[in-house]
């Protein structure tokens, strides 16, 4: 005869699984508002970059002339390594304003206050000065930024398989998930500052850096899973 008694009417989770299954829902919402927003964001400069350096490489830049008016260099202490930062702010011909900034030496520009220059342009974004390829597609704030995503999505689906088993089969002996969030941070962290410290990355390496980051410990944790129930089922 089945257990029609309230604690197994609703939804077949016992309280105590019950309770579990809330808190792993919230956890699981919590960290795939994260993913979103870090997607969102990332999606877009990815989108913006992508189409930027093909527009490039296509010779499709909208090519016109604007003025420097603004010349200046500042210390970069950021963690990786200090240097200086050339930056050099240009007046378009409509008005609008851009500004061009290069973290390697060897690339600044050799442009005054108040010269003519030409620039290249893909959808307002600068793109060229005098046809040197002057986009930092990758700076490392959006590298260290971008780590929070492996963690997050893998919180997210870890939590989201433990709510689902626990309304199953009443049981789940995953843990909360948080060693392979913290192996995908860490994974996402040590290949994004080598990546980072890499001249010339472009943005199809990081994303799949950020990709390989969460995949590896979604596997790690499938198989452990798979490997658990299997010794289960054996007795």
């Amino acid at each position: 005869m089945v257990d029609m008694t309230p604690e197994r009417r609703r939804g077949g989770v016992p309280p105590v699984g019950r309770q579990e299954a809330r808190d792993r829902l919230w956890l699981a919402v919590a960290s795939g508002v994260v993913a979103l927003v870090l997607l969102a964001y990332l999606g877009h400069r990815g989108y913006v970059e992508l189409g930027a350096s093909g527009a490039h490489r296509a010779g499709t830049l909208v090519v016109q002339q604007a003025e420097a008016v603004a010349v200046g260099y500042r210390s970069l202490d950021d963690g990786y390594g200090g240097g200086s930062v050339q930056e050099v702010r240009y007046r378009l011909p409509g008005g609008g304003e851009r500004t061009s900034v290069l973290r390697d030496r060897a690339a600044y520009l050799t442009v005054e206050e108040g010269q003519t220059v030409r620039v290249g342009t893909w959808r307002g974004h600068l793109v060229t000065v005098e046809d040197q390829y002057v986009r930092d597609p990758w700076p490392p704030g959006v590298m260290l930024v971008s780590t929070l995503l492996p963690p997050a999505f893998v919180l997210m689906v870890v939590q989201l398989y433990g709510v689902w088993r626990l309304r199953r089969e009443r049981s789940f002996g995953g843990g909360s998930g948080r060693a392979y969030a913290v192996a995908a941070a860490v994974l996402a962290f040590v290949t994004g500052f080598v990546a980072t410290g890499v001249g010339g990355v472009g943005w199809l390496l990081p994303a799949a850096i950020l990709a390989a980051s969460a995949l590896v410990p979604l596997a790690w944790f499938a198989v452990r899973e798979i490997g658990g129930r299997r010794a289960a089922a054996r007795g």
